[in-house]
């Protein structure tokens, strides 16, 4: 019946997008090993090895196992347990970074810890924040707050320091903040510095450049940086999301297609293979960013989802050398996820948040002619929506109205020549749609029409030369489609007729180049249909080495060989000659049940197996296996879910969704790493730490020496494969014990018991599945031999022997000589041990506790008449405050085992003193109890060893008394010296008052000459006045004033009076200047004023001085200079500097200059006092400024003036002062003053 359908169910699904294919992750959490769950940096090297830094320590991990490294005091741990970044570079040194315990370097040749801290190294006490390291092994080190420190640490200094201190480093290499978050060393050696103010380049060869000059942009907002393509460079930010910034041109470029990430914290930032860009952010997952097509992918946390992070909180970054993206997380461990998955474009009903791929078990897959891609699965079908690139987009599902198609088992999809598309089901039978696909006849099985379609439960659809379609059932054999009005023709097994299908079961077919079809069955083998009808059977009952009789594919191969998945692998027929050739796991394949098979255009077979996938070479034989942590959908494949695109794009279906991929674009598996022995254990105790104690570990170790004891032991085995360490097998063979390769122990260990003496070679390989091994480790052991089976000791034997035969031959003659000989000897040995006892002087006793009978000899000591009790004999013998500490050792010995005692106790003498003896003893049998039965042993005379250790603690005490006298004595000399040192500072006070006083006094002096000069004029105007008064008035009074009188009189009193008033006027100024330099000089107050001003009335001040002299003078200040401080420290200074180069300068009297100038600076004031006299010697300059230092002492000199300078100018300004001289060129101080003492005027 042909159904209408409506386009309207085309339409059905087209929604937009929300969400693009989720990679699969991988969670690695404290259960798993790792020490927290809080996971603060990560790094690899080279060795294969992934280090992750938590704050409970350091983490190896070799893909299966973590070994966590813990503080332990002989630095087989790191210095602290909270470790924030860790840094493996060029050099293939590990680097770490503690909270507080500084810098550790991890060494692996003997798996060791270097430390380096403010206490062991001139490394400050401060915050690190990040490390990197140059091409000559030093590390660079980021701090908190103090600048960028660049450090060697086998010459353990400081090579350079960069800070943002003008006066440390110079304005072309100061930093712009002492606050740096990020390091990064790009491939060109360049070191990239993250501050709270910036980017900053330094070279190699130390030029520092801030990028970009306008730090305004991204100021305070840099956490990582990355290397982009070009000379760019990634830059992710607190909160402004994500620029790029390009070096040649010195801009930054803000990645607006990056959305989502502003307001979130980035964190880290990774670059993979591809070029995309992993980007860590602090509370949202991961994304990931495509530069190429400017799109953006999250990947949040969500626990126990594969598909996305255990925890959104993401802290760092890494990637290995499996380009695998290794992810650290608070709270979450460590998540992974293989890049390299991205090539078997794995489909799943969870790669898009909308427009989903419903039911994950794909049974087909088919693209039209329409180049519209099909999806079967075990209920429905699928089409899927695909771009431009044939990339997948989503899926929707096909309906047709009014029938099961929506919910059934999709077995096959296929066209004919006219374009028909044919959809075979399992329970709902056949579908054949129209080239459109608006309308369809649907065949299902029928009792009644003989011609219908013998089954509804379809395998698969076959067309041949003829274009004529024939279809596998799964219980009636094979249908032919003649026609619609025709009907089918039928195939099926018959037992009662031999020219039948030998199964009605039948999976697949195909036609060879002769026209002869071949049936593959599930349980009765291989079936030939000739072009002329005779059916001819394969199976194991007709062909001894047929390998399997459950065949589920079968393909024409090269030569008109088929190629036939089965059961057990795949296998090779020769129609011709019949000859068959297996290839199952023995030959590689990675599993052998092969339930999808799929021949691509190079006649390679792809079979995929409830273990993985193998690509099968049919040329060469060569195998590739592939499992679910490559990228497949899983590692369990569906029957008939393959399909070969006209781009030779492979897709195979499986039970998680399906896989996409061309087959020249799967990564290249290399052979493994060599493997490492890890742990010896001899019995079952590890022997890494006395491996350390020697300056060597396991793994570096080519050769081992064990003892005779060590006969049992373990070596433990691993390979640093983070991708595939759980697919790896071992191969080991111990030559000298066999020389065959035993595989290993999926616990990575190989045992040996019992081995016997001699030299072995420890061979030890790793295999992947594909069969590449790894190269062969060799350890060479030697187990030592028993001393008794030893060389030595076997000559020994021979010689024995030699000499026991010759003995025993004379015996009998020699008998009663020998006993005679050896009874004299006795004698002579018990005279020789009384000799030896009684020269010793020590007693020998020998009790029989059975019999209650003891032998002493050499006694000196008192004993009972009769001895019948050993502990009636202690309690008599010994003293009375010794025996219990005794009796206890005794009882030891009686009846708790022990067998020997050394006891030292006070016993009795015959005069009823007491003598301090030392008594030995040891058990010489027991019964069989364990109870003594005899007890032997010497006792020894140490009163004078006692008396000697009186003598020396009463030495001792005495010894103790004196040196508290001379303790005491040493104590009141230290009073006296406390008292002259407070007298010795008393006159250096009065001293330097003294020189105050002095420089006074020669201010008084002239000042006085100065202002004699003015008054006397003043007082010889005011008397001639006096007098032109007197004379006047007499004139008047007598009548005889003229006119020109009178005017003589005014002139002559107006010039007086103004000559008495100017010289007055300068009196004045004198007195007043010399009562503020004199006052300013005498009190200590702090206060502001204008420092030009006052220079001013010091020159007034000195000028009666300096006039007297022949030398020049100049000086110079600003106007505007307010300082805040005592105005007298700056006379004191300058004052002292123009009388010590009077004094000193011009010893022939020539005329010279002097100068001081002050200036103002960024950082304070500058003084420059300079004169052009003789010069200072270089012997003089040493101690210019020592006290009580001078060249003039008993011309005036005090050596106080220039001492005094210094102390007022570094002590009391808290400035610095230097001096430069030359001989017969002058002399020059320069005074720097701090900043602090301005007085800011605005």
């Amino acid at each position: 019946m042909r159904i209408h359908i409506f386009i309207l169910t085309w339409l059905l699904g087209c929604i937009p997008l929300t969400m693009a294919k989720q990679p699969d992750f991988d969670f690695y959490e404290a259960e798993d090993g790792l020490s927290m769950n809080t996971v603060n940096d990560i790094v690899t090297d080279s060795d294969g090895f992934l280090w992750a830094a938590t704050q409970a320590g350091l983490n190896r991990f070799d893909g299966k196992n973590f070994k966590v490294y813990d503080v332990t005091n002989d630095q087989h741990g790191p210095s602290g347990k909270h470790i924030t970044r860790l840094f493996y570079g060029q050099k293939k040194q590990l680097w770490l970074l503690t909270k507080n315990d500084g810098v550790n370097q991890y060494h692996p040749s003997h798996d060791t810890f270097s430390f380096y801290h403010h206490l062991n190294s001139p490394l400050p006490d401060t915050e690190f924040t990040d490390l990197s390291q140059d091409s000559d092994g030093n590390i660079w080190l980021a701090t908190k707050a103090d600048g960028l420190i660049h450090y060697s640490p086998t010459e353990n200094k400081i090579i350079h320091r960069f800070t943002d201190d003008s006066q440390e480093n110079s304005q072309a290499n100061k930093l712009i903040s002492n606050r740096i978050t990020r390091l990064f060393t790009d491939k060109f050696e360049r070191l990239w510095i993250a501050s709270d103010r910036g980017l900053s380049l330094l070279t190699p060869e130390l030029n520092l450049t801030h990028f970009p000059n306008d730090n305004t942009l991204i100021e305070g907002q840099i956490t990582s940086v990355e290397s982009g393509q070009s000379n760019t460079l990634w830059i992710g930010t607190k909160s402004k999301g994500l620029y790029l910034l390009d070096i040649h041109t010195n801009s930054f470029k803000h990645i607006d297609t990056a959305i989502g990430l502003e307001g979130n914290r980035i964190t880290n930032l990774k670059k993979d293979r591809l070029g995309k860009l992993w980007i860590g952010l602090e509370k949202k997952g991961v994304a990931r960013y495509s530069p190429q097509h400017k799109t953006i992918e999250f990947f949040s946390g969500a626990a126990k989802n594969r598909h996305q992070l255990n925890s959104p909180l993401v802290t760092s970054l890494a990637i290995d050398s499996a380009h695998q993206l290794w992810i650290g997380t608070k709270g979450g461990g460590l998540n992974k996820t293989f890049l390299n998955a991205e090539s078997f474009g794995h489909m799943h009903p969870q790669s898009f948040a909308d427009n989903r791929l419903s039911n994950g078990n794909v049974r087909s897959i088919f693209r039209d002619h329409r180049q519209q891609l099909w999806i079967g699965t075990a209920k429905g079908l699928y089409q899927a929506q695909e771009d431009e690139n044939r990339q997948i987009i989503g899926f929707k599902p096909f309906v047709v109205p009014g029938s099961k198609l929506s919910q059934s088992f999709i077995s096959f999809m296929k066209e004919d020549k006219f374009a028909r598309f044919w959809v075979g089901t399992r329970g709902e039978g056949l579908f054949i749609f129209t080239p459109d696909k608006q309308s369809y006849i649907h065949y299902k099985h029928n009792l009644a029409n003989s011609n219908g379609l013998p089954s509804d439960h379809l395998f698969s659809l076959y067309f041949d030369s003829d274009n004529s379609a024939w279809i596998t059932t799964m219980d009636a054999g094979v249908a032919k489609y003649i026609s619609e009005a025709r009907g089918f023709t039928h195939f099926q097994y018959d037992k009662n007729d031999a020219n039948s299908l030998a199964s009605n079961e039948v999976t697949n077919l195909t036609q060879d180049k002769e026209g002869n079809y071949w049936f593959t069955s599930y349980d009765a083998g291989l079936t030939r249909l000739s072009i002329d009808g005779v059916f001819t059977r394969f199976n194991t009952d007709t062909q001894a080495d047929f390998p399997d009789d459950q065949l589920m594919s079968v393909f024409m191969g090269e030569n008109n060989i088929l190629w036939i998945g089965s059961s057990n692998g795949i296998f090779s027929f020769n129609p011709r000659t019949h000859d068959t050739q297996l290839f199952n796991t023995d030959k590689g394949l990675i599993g052998n049940l092969a339930y999808l098979t799929l021949m691509d255009n190079k006649q390679n077979l792809w079979v995929g197996t409830a273990s993985g996938l193998s690509m099968f070479d049919t040329h060469d034989f060569s195998v590739k296996n592939y499992t679910n942590i490559d990228g497949l959908q899983d590692n369990e494949f569906n029957f008939g879910a393959g399909f070969l695109d006209d781009d030779n794009r492979i897709y195979l279906g499986g039970i998680n969704g399906f896989n996409q991929f061309r087959a020249n674009q799967l990564p290249t598996l290399h052979p493994p790493r060599e493997p490492r022995i890890d742990t010896l254990s001899i019995l079952n105790k590890d022997q890494s730490s006395d491996m350390r104690h020697k300056n060597s570990s396991i793994p570096e170790e080519s050769q081992l020496t064990l003892s005779h004891h060590d006969d049992i032991f373990s070596l433990y085995y691993l390979s640093p494969e983070l991708h595939r360490a759980n697919r790896l097998t071992y191969e080991y063979k111990m030559i000298g014990l066999h020389d065959k390769w035993i595989t290993g122990h999926p616990d990575q260990v190989a045992r040996f018991t019992g081995i016997a003496s001699g030299d072995y070679t420890f061979l030890l390989r790793a295999k992947d599945i594909n069969g590449q091994y790894s190269p062969v480790r060799r350890v060479d052991i030697q187990i030592l031999p028993t001393p008794w089976l030893s060389w030595w000791a076997y000559c020994l034997y021979i010689t024995g022997f030699i000499s026991l035969f010759f003995l025993l031959l004379y015996s009998k003659s020699k008998k009663y000589r020998q006993q005679s000989r050896l009874f004299t000897e006795i004698e002579k040995s018990e005279q020789r041990l009384q000799l030896a006892l009684w020269g010793s002087g020590d007693e020998f006793w020998d009790w029989d506790i059975d019999t209650q009978e003891v032998i002493r000899s050499n006694t000196f000591l008192k004993y009972p008449d009769r001895e019948t009790n050993l502990n009636d004999t202690m309690k008599q013998c010994i003293h009375p405050d010794d025996y219990r500490e005794i009796a206890a050792e005794i009882d030891l010995c009686m009846n708790q085992g022990q067998d020997k005692f050394k006891l030292m106790y006070r016993s009795i003498l015959g005069d009823g003193t007491w003598l301090w003896v030392l008594n030995r003893g040891q058990v010489i049998t027991r019964d069989p109890l364990g109870k003594p039965t005899r007890i032997a042993g010497t006792i020894k005379n140490i009163q004078a060893q006692k008396d000697n250790e009186a003598t020396l603690t009463a030495l001792n005490r005495d010894l103790e008394t004196r040196v508290l006298e001379r303790t005491s004595e040493l104590q009141h000399k230290n009073d006296e010296l406390k008292e002259t040192l407070e007298e010795l500072k008393l006159t250096q006070t009065e001293l330097l008052d003294k020189e105050k006083m002095a420089t006074l006094g020669g201010l008084v002096a002239s000042i006085t000459h100065e202002v004699n000069t003015p008054i006397g004029i003043s007082v010889t105007a005011s008397s001639h006045l006096q007098e032109s008064v007197r004379l006047f008035n007499k004139h008047y009074a007598d009548g005889e004033v003229s006119h020109e009188d009178f005017e003589e009189y005014q002139t002559e009193v107006h010039d007086c009076s103004k000559l008495i008033l100017t010289n007055l006027e300068r009196a004045s100024k004198l007195i007043k200047s010399f009562k503020q330099v004199s006052v300013d000089q005498s009190h200590e107050e702090i206060r502001e004023f204008n420092l030009k001003t006052y220079l001013d009335e010091i020159f007034l001040s000195l000028n009666p001085m300096l006039s007297r002299t022949v030398h020049e003078y100049e000086y110079t200040c600003p106007d505007d200079l307010f300082i805040k401080s005592n105005p007298g420290t700056f006379y004191q200074i300058v004052s002292n500097l123009f009388n010590n180069s009077v004094i000193h300068a011009f010893p022939d009297g020539h005329s010279g200059h002097l100068s001081l100038h002050i200036t103002k600076t960024g950082h304070g004031i500058d003084l420059s006092y300079r004169d052009d006299g003789c010069g200072i010697p270089i012997q003089v300059q040493d101690k210019i400024f020592d006290p009580f230092f001078t060249t003039k002492r008993g011309k005036g000199g005090s050596g106080l003036g220039m001492n005094i300078v210094y102390n007022l100018v570094t002590q009391m300004l808290g400035g610095e002062i230097t001096l430069h001289s030359e001989k017969d060129k002058g002399c020059q101080f320069n005074i720097s003053l701090p900043k602090s003492i301005l007085v800011n005027t605005k």
